[in-house]
């Protein structure tokens, strides 16, 4: 049995400990702030409630694993339920899509609607080949830890020097279907440009897949992941900042926390910006060479989110808009709201100039005089930004090479977001093994 402290309580690592504990380690989560779950918390005032975070998720599988490796099934605690309405493109020509997530045919009526039958099938086409590239990744990517070098037919694959960008111009002909395959990138606070066109897999993960929610919204997420650690009977301390990792012969041997309170440890995970933990919390020799990659990264931008509580009527809307132009506005409208009410969350990505408001209505969505209740989510480390194929290598190992030291969260392999972030926990767990 192993003495395992768990730095950061956001999904990762919270998924890690509960792993961990159920493969019979002893298991301490040190989280620096009062409340666990990092951004999959809630924003609530004024009688409503929104997801400071992640709302839904593609590739249900990962979580329901979670859990089923840390307990029982997810659906002992919450329920993971499908996102049925399409998802809402509205374009700058003031042409709208509405997308369905997870059905081939019709995505392919809903293109062939908007932008006639050779569109259609460029998409579909495209969404389709998506399906070897998922093999290929899940296999050598999401599943394993990164191999320090891939099978040279692996790579001819995956082309990861051809942008998304560039397979957007390639394959599709239509400037609003570009778009549309740009925002997989733009979702995750990268420039279409500078990231791998493989990344567009997400476009096939959610036909295939679906997207999915949680009743009561994502925050419900972390108070089941909570339970589950008292369950485990882990040890959880909140407002308690990790200070230093404390090292001896290239192997962590605990934590020192900022009180000045050692922790002594077999084993370090860490759900933390890995800079900050590679800069300011270890200092072993060993980690230079990793150090060094480190500081070649920089940070995804991480949307500003204003949620927003409206009087009705408002627009209607399903429960994600796109609202394309400069810079991307994503509405999600699955918070919870006052009889006569509705929560929206807005999210901008890319560098806003104006209020958000002031998008909304040059957009067509006139709730100005509606709102009756304002507040913005605190921002939060969103990841490692693509700048080239050779960011996936750059980004921190789940296995770090000081012995004992582990790297999960959103920047770490396999990356950010809800499915590969639980993904690097799974990873991390099956490394360390059982007790």
């Amino acid at each position: 049995m192993a003495n395992v402290i768990v730095i950061g309580a956001g999904l990762a690592g919270l998924a890690s400990a509960v792993r961990l504990a159920k493969l019979g380690h002893q298991v301490t989560i040190c989280e620096q702030d009062e409340h666990l779950g990092g951004v999959l918390g809630r924003v609530e005032a004024d009688g409503f409630s929104w997801d400071a975070g992640a709302a839904s998720t593609t590739l249900p599988a990962a979580l329901r694993d979670l859990f089923r490796k840390s307990g029982r099934p997810i659906e002992s605690l919450v329920q993971l339920d499908p996102v049925t309405e399409p998802r809402r493109h509205m374009f700058a020509d003031g042409s709208v899509l509405d997308l369905p997530v997870s059905d081939r045919g019709a995505q392919e009526e809903a293109w062939t609607g908007l932008a006639g039958a050779a569109v259609a099938e460029q998409w579909t086409a495209l969404v389709d080949k998506y399906g070897d590239t998922w093999q290929i990744l899940r296999k050598t990517s999401l599943e394993p830890p990164l191999e320090d070098k891939l099978p040279i037919k692996t790579v001819r694959a995956l082309k990861p020097w051809q942008s998304l960008e560039k397979v957007a111009q390639r394959e599709l002909t239509d400037e609003r279907a570009r778009a549309v395959l740009r925002h997989f990138a733009a979702q995750g606070g990268s420039d279409p440009t500078l990231t791998p066109g493989y990344i567009g897999v997400w476009s096939y993960l959610e036909r295939t897949f679906g997207r999915w929610t949680i009743a009561g919204g994502f925050g419900a997420l972390a108070d089941a992941l909570a339970k589950r650690a008292d369950e485990r009977k882990i040890t959880v301390r909140t407002s308690a900042e990790v200070a230093a990792i404390s090292t001896a012969a290239g192997a962590v041997t605990g934590v020192r926390l900022a009180d000045g309170t050692e922790l002594p440890a077999d084993v370090v995970v860490s759900d933390i910006d890995p800079r900050v933990l590679y800069e300011s919390l270890i200092e072993d020799p060993v980690a230079k060479k990793v150090r060094k990659k480190i500081r070649s990264t920089h940070q995804a931008q991480a949307a500003y989110v204003v949620h927003l509580g409206l009087k009705e009527p408002v627009p209607e809307l399903p429960f994600e808009t796109v609202l394309h132009g400069t810079p991307t506005v994503v509405v999600r409208t699955g918070g919870t709201a006052p009889a006569g009410h509705q929560a929206w969350s807005v999210l901008v990505h890319g560098y806003p100039t104006d209020d958000v408001l002031d998008l909304l209505v040059a957009r067509g969505l006139h709730v100005r005089e509606s709102v009756v209740s304002r507040q913005t989510s605190p921002s939060w480390w969103a990841g490692v930004a693509w700048e080239g194929y050779k960011t996936a290598r750059r980004r921190a190992s789940n296995v770090s090479p000081v012995k004992g030291l582990y790297c999960v969260g959103a920047g770490a392999h396999p990356g950010s977001g809800v499915p590969a972030t639980t993904l690097g926990a799974a990873i991390v767990a099956d490394a360390i093994g059982k007790a």
